[in-house]
């Protein structure tokens, strides 16, 4: 099971980007945080969604929001507006 911690990586490594899209595989999300992603993360798109309740949904507290692509295996984490 991977931590909360370990998907932290993940939000750093966006942080980092800045970027208003950043786009990466799901194989580059794994490797940001060290872990396989888990099963749902392949096969549910809520599992990328916006619930701040989801330990692994990071992208949010970088401000970002996934638009993923399962059949692709592929997911772009788009800038949300600055408050």
């Amino acid at each position: 099971m991977v931590r909360r911690e370990q998907y932290e990586r993940l939000e750093r490594h966006l942080e980092s980007d800045g970027r208003q899209r950043v786009e990466m595989t799901f194989a580059e999300v794994s490797a940001a945080i060290g872990e396989p992603l888990p099963p749902s993360a392949y096969n549910h798109q809520a599992w990328w969604g916006t619930d701040p309740k989801h330990t692994h949904a990071v992208w949010l507290d970088a401000g970002y929001r996934a638009r993923p692509n399962l059949t692709a295996q592929r997911v772009t984490f788009i800038k949300t507006a600055a408050d």
